[in-house]
């Protein structure tokens, strides 16, 4: 198995950018959304960075929001204090956006100092890199913001000032929200807000021909890491997909025996011939992959499965594979039958 022009396993992100600025000795302010609901155009993962030269890192969302969450970053800056901003969309602000109705959101904008808890954004950033779960927490106090991160079951940071019991509950809770995926902000009977930070959900897309490009592309557009695996180097080669995360010349067999496909992974068989697709789904079966595809005709698909029967795999197995491949948009073009695959992925990852 050999892999091509292997990009790092993770990003720099926020906070390494973050880790970055306070070993230079510099201030910036970070807006973490708190809670939204309606049409705002942000998600949990929304995040902006505003550094002291005025430049910026990451969105919430852009538009007014982001205009307010911008200007508030500037007071904060010169005040060195916490504020939390309270948002509302209206339905004629939603309506000139091109959203059907407005909504309401609450946004922390809080001051990073070179001495802001640089333990805990500097585990942050490393679990970020390596690609490992963590939730940042903030405890909000009037003006003031404290910082812990939950890395590997343990807590950085800490202790929680004036509050006996609250590292006990601040893990409860963070292990709750690492859980679920989905931040959560309480009020009582500590105010805090859990920042699950989870590793990009990677596609394992095999079979690197035309139908394969648009679909690496599209799903990395959609915040998926992207592993594209062929036994072809002509094919597999980073010019073909200079977006991917990885890009492995390796058969089937190698590469299931080289990589680790867990209940995070998303395989997509789109190869060259039934047979190949087959034995990808075979093997794919065997895993805990949250997401099974393979591209085909229904009448393709009823034979491979048959097949598959016939090898001990049950109705259950079988009911895990997504075949024919994709949402069914009536899709003609290689580039629609990537957004229609793409389309089912995004689904299953929201839980659609």
């Amino acid at each position: 198995m050999n892999a091509v022009g292997q990009r790092p396993s993770g990003s720099r992100g926020i906070f390494a950018e973050i880790v970055r600025l306070q070993r230079a000795g510099q201030r910036a302010v970070l807006a973490t959304p708190l809670w939204h609901t309606g049409s705002v155009p942000l998600s949990a993962e929304s995040k902006l960075l505003y550094r002291v030269d005025g430049s910026i890192a990451g969105t919430v969302g852009g538009g007014l929001l982001e205009a307010r969450v911008i200007e508030t970053a500037r007071q904060v800056l010169a005040e060195g204090k916490a504020q939390i901003i309270e948002f509302e969309l209206t339905q004629d602000q939603a309506s000139r956006a091109g959203m059907i109705c407005g909504g309401r959101c609450a946004v922390l904008v809080e001051p990073i100092e070179p001495d802001s808890a640089p333990e805990v954004f500097a585990a942050a950033a490393a679990a970020a890199e390596a690609g490992e779960p963590l939730v940042l927490i903030t405890v909000l106090r009037e003006g003031v913001t404290q910082k812990l991160a939950l890395v590997r079951d343990d807590l950085v940071g800490g202790p929680v000032h004036g509050v006996a019991t609250g590292m006990s509950l601040l893990q409860e809770a963070a292990m709750e929200a690492l859980a679920s995926e989905h931040p959560l902000y309480r009020e009582e009977p500590i105010r805090a807000h859990f920042d699950p930070i989870t590793p990009r959900p990677t596609v394992f897309v095999f079979g690197a021909g035309h139908v394969a490009i648009p679909v690496a592309h599209t799903a990395a557009l959609a915040g998926f890491r992207v592993m594209v695996i062929d036994d072809r180097a002509e094919f597999a080669n980073r010019e073909r997909f200079p977006g991917a995360d990885d890009v492995i010349v390796a058969s089937v067999d190698e590469a299931f025996n080289g990589v680790a496909v867990d209940q995070t992974g998303y395989v997509v068989a789109i190869t060259r011939g039934h047979a190949m697709d087959e034995e990808v789904v075979a093997h794919a079966l065997r895993t805990s992959a949250r997401y099974i595809g393979m591209i085909g005709s229904k009448r393709k698909v009823a034979g491979v499965l048959g097949r598959l029967r016939t090898q001990g795999f049950t109705d259950a197995d079988l009911a895990r594979v997504h075949a024919p491949i994709g949402v069914d948009i009536n899709a003609e073009t290689v580039e629609e039958i990537a957004v229609s695959i793409v389309a089912e992925l995004v689904a299953v990852r929201r839980g659609v």
